[in-house]
């Protein structure tokens, strides 16, 4: 199965690596995949295993002088998500000036990634112009997830990093991976304890019911602390449109709660299910296995640490994803705040 976006990105992404290999900073042929019971690991001896140069943490006080992606040339294509469309070329001013305002925010660029750990990985950003920092709402959210509707592959994935979680970009981006190499991610196979059923129904009468399609919210056991959201009811073309909005919502609420809170976090979201996994982190101070992303969290472990990559086993690897995530406080805040406040304002 393909969509406009699978037609597209292999080739484009492919000749962007053969043709530009000073962007990349990182050489995936260079990478070893192994594979365990529960987790993969990627190693590369050049892989991050720095700090990010973003040092400023609190979400309310942004330094936009760092590092931004508002290059043209490394830009992979532009999809315009109004028409589900893929574009090679940057919409010019004029045809700008023909169309209204809604129309010309349309279109949003996948940017080279400089340390790409799979191949057709790449930036999703979204209102370059507009240099929106590194901080996910409601709406930038659902916005992003339409990327799953210029796609037929059930292994397209989405993920993202805040500030805090080693994002060296500050500049709202997502990153857009396939994980068909893993037959889909670990964390998406793991044991699910149901939390909380919502139907997203006002309990207040007078309240003008926004969502038609309820959600789910679950713990998951594993290593890493992470809560999955999804709808209640089975998604197919109908209903999708109606399941984003409501999936959408409801992780904003736990990701609003974060920022406020200053926790860092890394998210991954599933489009072919409509799952989004929201992992609250500890700040990383030991980057000796590595730099941290959403795709450890997600259970593909990656690591510039030939030793880690030889030697890891089932437990190193939780526990190297337990040093990662929030601690126990944080995670119980976490729960409590979601699951009173869908419980106070829905059935």
């Amino acid at each position: 199965m393909s969509g406009v976006l699978d037609q597209s990105l292999h080739e484009l992404w492919t000749s962007t690596y053969e043709n530009q290999q000073g962007t990349f900073n990182i050489k995936i042929s260079e990478t070893q995949h192994k594979e365990l019971s529960s987790f993969h690991i990627l190693y590369n001896p050049s892989g991050p295993n720095s700090p990010s140069p973003i040092t400023n943490t609190t979400f309310s006080n942004f330094d936009d002088s760092l590092a931004k992606l508002t290059h043209d040339y490394q830009v992979i294509c532009w999809v315009d998500f109004d028409n589900e469309e893929i574009c090679q070329e940057k919409p010019s001013e004029e045809a700008k000036e023909i169309c209204d305002e809604e129309v010309a925010d349309s279109y949003h660029p996948l940017y080279i990634t400089p340390t790409p750990w799979v191949r057709n990985q790449c930036f999703l950003a979204l209102f370059p112009e507009e240099c929106l920092p590194q901080a996910v709402s409601t709406e930038l959210l659902t916005l992003a997830m339409n990327i799953f509707r210029l796609s037929k592959n059930p292994s397209l994935r989405l993920g993202y990093d805040s500030l805090g979680a080693n994002s060296d970009v500050n500049h709202l981006h997502f990153n857009v991976v396939f994980a068909e190499n893993f037959g889909g991610f670990p964390v998406e196979k793991v044991q699910r304890n149901l939390l909380i059923e919502s139907s997203l129904q006002h309990k207040n009468a007078d309240e003008i019911n926004m969502f038609s399609v309820g959600v789910r919210l679950y713990e998951l056991e594993y290593p890493a602390k992470c809560l999955m959201i999804c709808p209640s009811v089975e998604i197919n073309e109908g209903n999708m449109s109606d399941g984003t909005e409501s999936v959408g919502n409801v992780t904003g609420m736990v990701v609003n709660q974060l920022i406020e809170s200053n926790v860092p976090h890394s998210i991954m979201i599933n489009g072919d299910k409509l799952e989004v996994y929201v992992f609250p982190r500890a700040f990383q101070n030991d980057f000796t296995v590595g730099k941290a992303s959403f795709l450890d969290f997600s259970g593909v472990i990656c690591t510039c640490k030939e030793e880690f990559f030889d030697g890891a086993d089932e437990g190193q690897c939780a526990k190297y994803l337990e040093s990662l995530s929030a601690d126990n406080e944080i995670w119980n805040q976490t729960i409590s705040y979601i699951t009173k406040l869908l419980g106070k304002l829905y059935n």
